[in-house]
């Protein structure tokens, strides 16, 4: 078995001999960065946050690699291919919820100096929604990082000619390696390449449609029109129902809990920003992020409209396309010259292996913080006590990550039951983003709430959402299946568990105590809306 692989190595090779040599220079030059990053770590604090020392520019755009991975490079393309532009629709409110991270989630993690932003659920409802919370993320990351995973071994197996397990644990390696020996600080700088190899590609790939239709923009538009590509307002996205795939309701409702909870509530994201040290330059990062994603993905959806048109003049080159998702790597194999395709590759590669890092490293900081450290006793009101700088903790920390790659690897065995990417990414993030937000909501927005709400509400929502999200049920009849009871669309998976935890969290507080004022001072919006009120009068009674 060993002797065929290798085999197929040396064929693969042979064949694509110019792919080959860039993606591993490239990968050259991730190892660099990660190995000179391995001798600035004297703490968890550098290994988990860089020191605090990041740039928000840096910070911001690894913000976006973090959350753009082969998933998008791939997925929203192959969507448009496959459908249309109406989700697409969603990105220009992007922006508008950028600003609920910056005025409801900045100012309090700020303050807290946090590593991991479970440690708010601790201060605000003690550990055990911590805990759960915590876990609930790296439920979410596991599944997310084996999607991501899978998608581009696929992608370089159908394009190489290499097997899938081979093309998987490749790619998990390198990518644990430079992870493991620099850490954050490495993350975050691999990221900044990363996102200029990432663009490029996406650049080439549009700059060979338009070459091959001559420079007429207009007439790819029409071709694509033609097989209702370009569609983004119609009767469909109006629609109210709760079972149309794509309505403007669902992008807006499903968008702002999704997009809330994954850059107010993901470890992965929230990490990113607490690199900068300080509330402006989060804020900074998150609205840099907020800005720069518009054209980033605006080309990615474009070049799902290009492929619809090429593919409907090429009918030969469209009989031999097998699978919808797949049209990106399909289009690299037979459409492009080994050198263009190499470097559209690396920005595949590029994507992905910064989301793999991000969620390794974030993986990491939480199993090592809210559980490790936490248990051990190292941790203490103003953070990690003086033991975390040990060396022997930032060797756990190492082999932590590795084993998370190890995990995430063999979950990406198993992603091909899931359906196309991104029904596949949605459905593993709607499944715990609504309820997972809704614990921050809680301890935001109330000053009611109390911990057996918080708790009890996530798991209640955490349970509805398994129920409406489809899960089959192997011995109950079809017309029991959860499809059939509640045939909702996968956008509405996040606000149903998180109106739902919203709403049993609330009534199960009222059962128990309030929390005293006193013990949650500045750890509500109310709180932190006195002090803002506090501070303007005492400024306008020093003016007069």
């Amino acid at each position: 078995m060993h002797a065929s692989l290798l085999q197929d190595l040396v064929h693969a090779v042979r064949l694509h001999a110019v792919l080959f040599l860039i993606l591993l220079s490239y990968l050259a030059a991730v190892m660099y960065i990660g190995f000179k990053s391995t001798k600035k770590q004297k703490s968890l604090d550098d290994f988990f946050l860089a020191g605090r020392t990041v740039p928000w520019w840096a910070a911001g755009v690894s913000i976006i690699t973090a959350d753009m991975s082969a998933i998008s490079y791939v997925g929203a393309p192959a969507w448009v291919f496959q459908k249309d532009l109406r989700l697409a629709v969603g990105l220009f409110l992007f922006p508008l919820f950028m600003l609920v991270i910056v005025y409801l989630f900045i100012p309090i993690m700020a303050r807290l100096r946090l590593f991991t932003i479970y440690e708010y659920l601790e201060k605000r409802f003690g550990l055990p929604s911590r805990l759960l919370a915590s876990l609930m993320f790296i439920l979410i990351v596991v599944g997310r990082l084996a999607v991501v995973i899978y998608t581009t071994s696929l992608i370089l197996s159908v394009i190489a000619g290499l097997p899938v397990t081979l093309c998987i644990w490749v790619l998990a390696g390198v990518t644990a390696t430079y992870t493991v020996l620099g850490g954050m600080e490495a993350v975050i700088w691999t990221d900044v390449m990363q996102f200029c190899v990432l663009v490029f590609g996406m650049i080439l790939i549009l700059a060979v449609i338009v070459y091959a239709f001559g420079g007429h923009v207009g007439q790819i538009w029409s071709l694509a029109a033609q097989g209702g590509h370009t569609t983004m307002l119609d009767a469909n996205l109006f629609s109210v129902s709760l079972k149309t795939e794509v309505t403007l309701l669902a992008l807006i409702v499903g968008g702002a809990v999704t997009n809330v909870a994954t850059y107010g509530s993901d470890q992965v994201i929230v990490q990113r920003y607490l690199t900068t040290g300080s509330k402006r330059e989060m804020a900074k990062a998150v609205m840099f992020n907020g800005i720069v994603t518009l054209p980033v993905m605006g080309m990615l959806w474009l070049a799902g409209v290009g492929l619809a048109a090429y593919y409907a003049v090429h009918p030969a080159l469209a009989a031999t396309l097998t699978a919808p998702d797949q049209v990106v790597p399909h289009f690299i194999t037979n459409a492009l010259n080994p050198v263009v395709g190499g470097l559209i590759i690396a920005g595949i590669f590029a994507a992905t292996m910064s989301t793999l890092s991000c969620g390794l490293n974030s993986l990491t900081t939480a199993s090592m913080v809210d559980f490790y450290l936490r248990f051990r006793g190292q941790e203490t009101s103003a953070g990690l006590s003086d033991k975390s700088t040990l060396a022997g903790d930032i060797s756990i920390a190492r082999w932590c990550t590795l084993g998370w790659a190890i995990f995430s690897t063999i979950g990406a065995m198993f992603v091909d039951h899931l359906g196309t990417i991104i029904k596949a990414m949605g459905t593993i993030n709607g499944f715990f983003v609504g309820p997972l937000l809704s614990v921050f909501l809680l301890g935001f927005l109330t000053t009611r709430a109390n911990s057996f709400g918080a708790f009890g509400g996530a798991i209640a929502g955490t349970a509805l959402t398994a129920v409406v999200a489809a899960m089959p049920v192997s011995w109950l009849p079809a017309v029991l299946q959860p499809s059939s009871v509640f045939p909702i669309s996968w956008l509405w998976y996040g606000p149903a568990g998180c109106l739902f935890t919203l709403i049993v969290g609330y009534l199960l507080s009222l059962t128990r105590p309030a929390p005293a004022p006193h013990e949650i001072t500045s750890l509500t919006l109310r709180a932190q809306l006195k002090q803002v009120v506090a501070l303007d009068r005492r400024d306008l009674a020093r003016a007069e």
